[in-house]
């Protein structure tokens, strides 16, 4: 009993001193990332699945820090033996979700089906041409069973003509129905009132948003671009199904 006893105290030292000098060593590596990048601090580092790398995670961008910390890498890590599994994809997937509750928090503007069997959040400039044709899919996407929830990420940012209409949008007495009329060019009435458009732009900056329309899933799983609405059913269904 005291032999088994004596091996299992000296496993928890092991694992114990192990851990010590991992957390030694993400430390070292964040303060060396700190002097060289002012102003910028990771929200997290850990052990990458490849031996020798950190994982340094800033909002939903990842990069590899080299354990000495002297390289920095950024890029796509692919596991080959993994059937070519995107490592660095799956690190910002399970940063965003960290986001995905300020994401259903925020008011949206709803779309699609009422009883879904998926359920996207879609960030969209109104003056974007593959958002509005995307929203012309509507009736697509709820005979697919998709429901959108519409967040309003003006690109060019709070000072351009884009949020301005995203404001008059949001300030309409039907916000669906006006969303819709300036997607198709119509010309709205300008419209001011307490509103989200800031805090939608902020949020889709957090969780690497850079263009529109950016789909974002229930699982954190960011798809930048316009899919055809069949390709997206499937997808989701693919995702669903693992």
């Amino acid at each position: 009993m005291f032999r088994w006893l004596s091996v299992l105290i000296i496993l928890v030292v092991i694992s114990f001193s192990s851990h010590a000098d991992s957390t030694k060593q993400e430390e070292a590596i964040k303060a060396k990332l700190v002097d060289s990048f002012p102003g910028h601090t990771p929200d997290s580092i850990s052990k990458s699945p490849v031996e020798g790398l950190y994982e340094a995670v800033y909002g939903t961008q990842v990069i590899y820090v080299t354990e000495d910390a002297r390289y920095l890498i950024q890029g796509i890590v692919m596991d080959l033996e993994d059937g070519k599994r995107d490592i660095t994809e799956v690190a910002s997937s399970r940063a965003r979700k960290k986001y995905m509750t300020q994401v259903n928090e925020q008011k949206s503007i709803s779309f699609g089906a009422e009883k879904p069997r998926h359920t996207i959040t879609v960030f969209t400039d109104i003056d974007c041409g593959y958002c509005r044709k995307l929203h012309s899919e509507m009736d697509q996407y709820a005979s697919y069973g998709i429901k959108v929830n519409y967040l309003l990420f003006p690109r060019n940012g709070v000072t351009s003509p884009s949020y301005s209409k995203a404001v008059s949008v949001w300030c309409s007495k039907d916000r669906a129905e006006a969303l819709t009329k300036a997607k198709n060019g119509e010309e709205l009435l300008a419209e001011s009132c307490e509103n989200p458009v800031a805090d939608h732009f902020e949020l889709g900056q957090k969780i690497g948003v850079t263009g529109t329309p950016a789909i974002l899933t229930a699982d954190g799983v960011l798809m930048p671009g316009y899919s055809p609405v069949k390709q997206l059913a499937r997808r989701l269904d693919n995702m669903s199904n693992k």
